[in-house]
């Protein structure tokens, strides 16, 4: 099974809780028990908001709820956007990371220079080394 991605609760407290893997080219956040991430509070849309991996393996935010939207890294947004690696989504309030897998993190193509291949190198290092082993699956409430 292809991996994108995965999805980090981020607990009150700020430590990293549940770790939902991304296995699939959408992942739905909500109350409905059909939701890939099912939140059971009476605030949250059935189907809250959505991740969708494109085509490019580019993981996109898209927000369902008109009542209590869902924020990106602490904003509102209207329109589809791309999520980047480390991004935050709240909604209401709880928080979720997401993260790309190393090798699969969408890179824009461009040249660069040696100095910023040895830099881009030394932070995917710093990186797994931060993160943590295992993960587990289950109810993000």
């Amino acid at each position: 099974m292809p991996r994108y991605g995965t999805i980090v609760v981020i607990k009150r407290n700020g430590t990293d809780g549940i770790v939902f893997p991304l296995t699939s080219t959408s992942c739905v956040f909500g109350r409905k028990s059909e939701c890939d991430i099912r939140m059971r509070l009476p605030w949250v849309s059935n189907e809250h908001c959505r991740v969708d991996i494109n085509e490019n393996k580019q993981a996109v935010l898209t927000n369902l709820s008109t009542v209590n939207p869902t924020q990106l890294n602490g904003a509102s947004f209207e329109q589809p956007v791309p999520l980047k690696h480390g991004d935050v989504l709240t909604i209401i309030d709880r928080s979720f990371r997401f993260e790309y897998p190393l090798q699969s993190t969408p890179k824009k193509r461009h040249s660069r220079s040696l100095k910023d291949e040895t830099l881009q190198q030394v932070a995917e290092v710093e990186l797994l080394q931060k993160q943590s082993p295992g993960a587990k699956s289950g109810d993000a409430s």
